[in-house]
């Protein structure tokens, strides 16, 4: 076992209890000393619930990072939007977790976009359920972490891989972000997780596009209707005209056979034509006897 170095001194006996408190370093391992000391890219957590940072309403949507890996090439944000005009849902601000390459700038992972009230505070506090992302003082949002012995959760790190990590105060993995990856979400603007689509489904007239209601095909091409059937050189059909009704397909609605309304007609004309050559025959034979 490694102990720190002593440098003499010279008790006397009145002031030998100072001697005892000014030497006791001397007698601790230095393990000891350095367990209090977190690791670069960690946070140690030492209370219940340790708020790590808080944003107000109103405050710049992005904060200093909280958390940055041993190397320096990830950080870890937390981050506060605001809905953007027109993009739905309910107006609420969205508070999450971003990690970025801190050269570049790009998003490696984030937390789910978390809905806040546009009135309260949102808080990042480590707990024993891991993170979590507070709307004043009810949870939004949590990594659900737990130990699988049960252990209380001890660190939070951030990785060189730009991986963040919870473990337990045994030194045993809880949670880890890789396991949901999620990036780019745009919190806050329209299509965004919780928000509506770019374009709604009813901005468009039906028929304006291919797309017909109930997944109906829309025949003879899209956004256009049925031609009026016409006999072939633009001339109307016989029977064609004003008040002729079609029906599906271009196909008259009344049958026209001669068996149909048509065919009455023929029958009282030559009925007529019968009468008056028959009145005329007789009108002959009277004059001749």
């Amino acid at each position: 076992m490694e102990f720190l170095p002593c440098f003499p001194c010279f008790p006397c006996f009145p002031c030998f209890p100072c001697f005892l408190f000014l030497t006791l370093p001397c007698f601790l391992p230095s393990s000891t000393l350095a367990a209090d000391i977190p690791l670069p890219g960690t946070i140690d957590r030492t209370t219940k619930q340790q708020i790590i940072t808080t944003l107000t309403p109103g405050e710049p949507s992005t904060t200093e990072p909280f958390l940055t890996s041993p190397g320096g090439k990830y950080a870890a944000h937390f981050l506060r939007r605001a809905t953007v005009p027109g993009a739905g849902g309910f107006g609420n601000d969205f508070c999450y977790i971003q990690i970025q390459d801190s050269g570049t700038g790009e998003s490696m992972w984030e937390s789910d976009c978390a809905p806040v009230s546009t009135s309260n505070a949102c808080s990042l506090v480590f707990s024993d359920s891991g993170l979590d992302i507070f709307d004043g003082s009810s949870s939004a949002w949590s990594t659900g972490a737990a130990s699988a012995d049960g252990n209380p959760l001890r660190t939070l790190e951030l990785v060189d891989e730009g991986d963040m990590r919870i473990r337990d105060n045994a030194g045993e993995l809880a949670w880890k972000a890789s396991d949901d990856p999620r990036q780019n979400q745009n919190c806050g603007e329209p299509g965004s997780p919780g928000l509506s689509p770019a374009l709604p489904p009813f901005a468009e007239p039906v028929g304006g596009s291919t797309n017909m209601p109930f997944g109906q095909q829309q025949p003879g091409g899209a956004g256009h209707a049925h031609p009026v059937p016409d006999g072939g050189d633009g001339e109307q059909q016989d029977g064609g005209g004003i008040g002729r009704s079609f029906g599906l397909g271009g196909q008259p609605l009344v049958d026209s056979t001669p068996y149909d309304s048509g065919s009455f007609k023929r029958v009282e004309d030559w009925v007529g034509f019968g009468s008056a050559f028959f009145i005329g025959l007789t009108g002959l034979g009277g004059l001749l006897f």
